[in-house]
């Protein structure tokens, strides 16, 4: 079997089992991968569409085939030469009466021998866990829950009673209204999914007991290398990762990293790519039109809305109106006044710039520094009762007050709190070039330089070069496919905001004129989209920007505005005659910059990632729009030949993806040479307002363009020559 030279990320579901994954195994093949990447393998709920929902982690899921139709898939990947990575889920599991230890934690309480798995906080319930499942206080819905053959049952919920007992009141559970979860749940969830339960890592105990399987299969060549999902959530993800490096080859962590943060010296291969995708997506996007989007914006808004200060405000929202439960859980473990300890947490939280730090035992340098910052900022928004409380939270994670357990709980809430506030509200309410709002990126930025991806490639390259890198994910909010397309949008502005703005005026009334740009976004990058889509993603964006309604508490005037919105747009033959005019225009271009990103993403340095579908145009919306069935054929588009030719090329010929030299180019494209010089990659960045005058400096040849099949003798070679066939180029030594 060759190394990880690259993966094929596929969703396995009761619809998609391992069965269905080994029939696509010889496309896979064909197609040059080295490894199929999968979600997680372990048990989950019946029915689960994801696999993230954990309820027993000994078993290989029945519902995907269980271990033999495991062994059946390894089995057809070994024959063609290829391995297997999968999703791993350590940081919760499902709180449902499926799961054996959750039953068993029910029915005995803090006494059973698996409690330990779950990280409840059972003194702050005084022995009881809280359970947010009723749809108002229990004395409003007593009527709606019975004792029947040792369950408590209340609708679809099912609560074992504890031996010996038969009333509601002796159990070790606590039975509360759904809205209590945000003010005094007493269990960790995961980020704010009462249904997800923290698992507690930290206990060698606990990672045994939730290992052995996945431990098992890498002990016997059935897998290959695993993906941790959020890593972020554990208590020590140092401790965690040296343990099971210890035992599986390759490790990639799901982290996301901001601009000029480093990844923590783990033993791991690196991350799943979410960096990557960051710079990848920014140099598609002209930096030149950052005025005149900022000023189209404006125009149509009245807005001009200052990135750092929208991720601000959405994170101190969520902390404050979902995370409150959180946030007097530190607080709680904190001496002084508890109103001023939460308030320190909340402004500390809000205001640090990365996603968690990681202090243990020990505090480095870098945690030091994102402390400082963090609480220097945050100290004028305090009362002056607020100010010694963040000094007592502060002093804690410099360990200079003994306070592990506020440590241990505000590095598990923070990350939280910023992919709640950031990815999933932040991102839904700047919508002036929404090809920009992706998981990893930064509002603050329109478009990247080329040079910057450059010191990117080089530095993974001497520091990580097996790190994944994505493009696509199930997590991404919009198809590399349709932000490629919207990237276009930047090329020319003068075009997209009178129309913009135009359709905004006739259409609009009764709904924020940025959700309304959000819209005539989604339409054109998706396009043609069929309105049932086009209304659940709209419905979900706005929620979750949370600015007119909640998923917790739904305006459904607002909603129906909104649905008479889409309903206006897709009636509207004005705006749908003009929407084909300007796909018809963009559309080519945003196949260009789309074959471009997946030329980057395969030949940087790397372990590339290809999502699902994803090697031909795949226009998907957020999840669930891009789990939906792939189709796993090729066609006939640039995007897939570029694919298959690279992807072959990194299985037959690994040697000559190694070291990194960016090559001179005009500044429409992106050059780079690998392989000492065997390999060299050119890919048109800006289709449309740069033309290819110049000329990139290749190594001394002669070369052999693989995507146009010509020939090239080297040197410095006129741009509009090297690209006259194709506007990508791979070469190779002729």
């Amino acid at each position: 079997m060759a190394g990880y030279q690259s993966t094929y990320r596929v969703q396995l579901t009761r619809a998609f089992p391992f069965a269905a994954a080994r029939a696509v195994v010889p496309y896979l093949a064909d197609l040059g991968v080295s490894h199929l990447y999968t979600s997680p393998i372990l048990r989950a709920r019946s029915g689960s569409t994801h696999g993230y929902d954990v309820v027993d982690p000994t078993q290989v899921a029945p519902e995907l085939g269980g271990e033999a139709g495991l062994r059946e898939l390894v089995a057809a990947l070994r024959a063609a030469g290829m391995g297997l990575v999968v999703d791993l889920v350590p940081n919760h599991m499902a709180t449902s009466d499926e799961s054996p230890w959750w039953v068993e934690t029910l029915r005995r309480g803090p006494g059973a021998e698996v409690a330990r798995v779950f990280d409840i906080d059972w003194e702050a319930g005084a022995g009881r866990v809280r359970l947010p499942v009723l749809g108002g206080p229990l004395d409003q819905v007593a009527d709606q829950v019975r004792v029947e053959g040792g369950w408590v049952v209340y609708h679809e919920h099912r609560f074992p009673l504890a031996p010996g007992t038969d009333r509601l009141e002796q159990q070790h559970y606590e039975l509360v209204d759904w809205r209590r979860a945000a003010v005094d749940l007493n269990y960790r969830r995961f980020f704010t999914v009462s249904e997800l339960i923290g698992v507690r890592q930290e206990d060698p105990e606990v990672y045994r007991m939730t290992h052995a399987t996945i431990l098992r299969l890498a002990a016997e060549g059935l897998v290959d290398g695993v993906r941790v999902d959020h890593i972020d959530g554990l208590a020590d993800p140092a401790a965690y990762l040296r343990r099971l490096a210890a035992s599986v080859p390759y490790v990639v962590v799901e982290k996301i990293l901001e601009d000029g943060e480093r990844l923590p010296d783990w033993p791991v291969a690196g991350t799943t790519g979410y960096e990557f995708l960051a710079v990848a997506d920014g140099v598609l996007i002209d930096r030149a039109a950052a005025g005149a989007f900022a000023e189209g914006y404006r125009d149509l808004t009245g807005d001009d809305p200052d990135p750092a200060a929208v991720a601000l405000a959405c994170k101190r929202e969520r902390l404050e109106r979902d995370f409150g439960a959180e946030v007097a859980g530190v607080a709680r473990h904190l001496p002084g006044d508890q109103d001023a300890n939460r308030a320190a947490v909340v402004e500390l939280a809000a205001r640090l710039p990365v996603y968690r730090t990681y202090v243990t035992t020990t505090v480095s340098d870098t945690d030091r520094a994102v402390i400082a910052e963090a609480a220097e900022a945050a100290r004028p928004a305090l009362s002056p009762a607020g100010a010694p409380a963040l000094d007592r939270l502060v002093a804690a994670l410099l360990l200079e007050l003994p306070a592990p357990e506020a440590v241990r709980r505000f590095q598990q809430l923070s990350g939280p709190a910023m992919a709640k506030g950031v990815e999933d509200t932040a991102l839904y309410r700047d919508t002036r070039l929404v090809a920009r709002n992706e998981v990893g990126g930064d509002l603050g930025r329109f478009g990247r330089p080329v040079a910057e991806l450059h010191r990117a490639n080089a530095e993974r390259e001497a520091r990580w070069p097996e790190s994944m890198l994505a493009s696509s994910s199930h997590d991404t909010k919009r198809g590399e496919d349709v932000r490629a397309r919207l990237a276009v949008l930047s090329e020319c502005p003068d075009r997209w905001w009178p129309l913009a703005g135009r359709w905004t005026g006739r259409l609009g009334a009764g709904v924020d004129p940025a959700d309304a740009l959000l819209l005539w976004q989604t339409m054109a990058g998706a396009w043609p989209l069929e309105r049932e889509r086009c209304l659940a993603y709209m419905e979900k964006a706005v929620r979750e920007a949370a600015l007119h309604t909640t998923w917790t508490d739904p305006d459904p005037v607002y909603e129906r505005a909104l649905a008479a919105l889409v309903d206006r747009a897709y009636t509207d033959q004005e705006l749908l005659s003009e929407l084909e005019d300007l796909v018809g225009e963009i559309a080519p271009a945003g196949r260009v910059k789309a074959a471009a990103l997946a030329l980057l993403r395969l030949t940087s340095p790397g372990v590339p990632d290809t999502y699902q579908g994803t090697e031909t145009e795949q226009l998907v919306l957020v999840d669930p729009d891009n789990r939906r069935p792939a189709p796993f054929t090729g066609d006939d588009s640039l995007k897939f030949r570029v694919t298959r030719t690279t992807l072959r090329l990194r299985r037959d010929n690994p040697d000559v993806f190694t070291g990194y030299r960016p090559l001179a180019a005009p500044d429409g494209l992106v050059a780079f040479a690998r392989g000492n010089d065997r390999l060299a990659v050119v890919a048109t960045r800006l289709p449309i307002r740069v033309e290819p005058t110049g000329q990139v400096d290749l190594p001394t040849g002669p070369w052999h363009d693989l995507l146009s099949d010509r020939d090239h003798p080297g040197g410095a070679t006129p741009a509009d020559q090297l690209l006259a066939q194709s506007p990508h180029a791979l070469l190779v030594r002729a």
